[in-house]
């Protein structure tokens, strides 16, 4: 069955800003004016702002709500992803692993949703995910070959990519990088990144590999156990959160190829929050207290203890890292 309401709003995405007559989608899709008025008011009625001038036509202005199509029409890259939109999910690194053990796949899926229910961070960690706020991604890549992931760069790549996005559309405002997976704007987190990986039951070798990102554009009403510590990038927003989706996975897939390299440390080094603060790292029961110092090559952090003694602390071995002192108190 023809879908007359995706062909009407490939249309418009198409006209990238113009109006489009209602004689001419008739045409083009070969059916009556009444009929494209009709899927008008249906995809209007779904969540897209679409304006209407007499005369003129048509004219797609945004999306209020995660549309694969839209986001898809948005990336300008041709990197190939499958990309999944859900108005409301558990978790989208959850759903992801499950499609990952469940699904027969051989392109990288992106799964994006409006809210999540059980969002989560590292180590099982409530993540706020309100409906109309943010943006909650989950990228799933499939391992070629079933090679190893490097956890430490590509957490660490991960958030260069998100800066750089959140920069392109924010670019008033100073964000910063907690290490290894925090992003901060206003002395308060406004996203983190959560990198999984699913391994064989049979050899235990990992098959794919799970990146999240959670990001709070222009949420409100913080709970107040977190409110402290956790913020949104700006009050209120008109950008559609599907471009800023798009361009998260554009250059997620930039980095990707080549994260192996470290090529990004400097530059995540530069927006880092971290080195130069004093920093005390919770590593199950013991505590590493220090100056944070610098990054290694796979992105581990070295704190020169206050023995004088330098250690090099990787992300996976870490419960928690506290900058004492710092605007940032989460």
């Amino acid at each position: 069955m023809v879908n007359h309401q995706r062909q009407i709003l490939d249309a418009l995405l198409t006209a990238a800003g113009r109006y489009v007559s209602g004689n001419e989608l008739a045409k083009k899709l070969q059916i009556s004016r009444p009929a494209v008025y009709n899927n008008i008011q249906k995809l209007s009625h779904c969540g897209h702002v679409i304006t209407t001038r007499k005369g003129l036509g048509y004219c797609y202005q945004k999306s209020q709500f995660f549309d694969d199509a839209v986001i898809d029409h948005y990336r300008t890259t041709t990197f190939p992803v499958a990309i999944h939109a859900f108005a409301s999910i558990s978790s989208t690194n959850d759903y992801a692993k499950q499609f990952g053990s469940s699904q027969d796949f051989t392109i990288p899926q992106v799964f994006v949703a409006d809210t999540q229910t059980q969002g989560h961070g590292r180590l099982g960690r409530h993540f706020y995910s309100p409906a109309k706020g943010g943006i909650y991604l989950s990228i799933l890549i499939p391992l070629q070959n079933r090679r190893t992931i490097h956890s430490g760069l590509i957490t660490t790549g991960t958030a260069v990519c998100v800066v750089r996005t959140l920069q392109q559309f924010f670019p008033d405002e100073d964000f910063r990088v907690k290490w290894v997976n925090d992003i901060l704007v206003h002395d308060k987190k406004c996203g983190g990144i959560l990198t999984e990986t699913i391994s064989s039951l049979e050899d235990g070798l990992h098959e794919n590999v799970v990146v999240g990102i959670g990001l709070n554009i222009d949420s409100t009403d913080f709970p107040d156990q977190i409110a402290h510590k956790a913020g949104a990038i700006v009050t209120n927003t008109a950008i559609d959160k599907n471009r800023i989706a798009a361009s998260l996975i554009d250059n997620f897939f930039y980095m990707y190829q080549t994260y192996t390299s470290g090529n990004f440390l400097q530059e995540y080094a530069k927006l880092s929050e971290t080195l130069g603060k004093r920093v005390q790292i919770v590593m199950g029961n013991r505590t590493i207290t220090g100056l944070a110092d610098r990054f290694t090559g796979d992105g581990a952090l070295v704190v020169k203890q206050d023995s004088g003694e330098p250690i090099t602390v990787s992300s996976g071995e870490v419960t928690k890292v506290y900058l004492p002192g710092n605007g940032y108190s989460g």
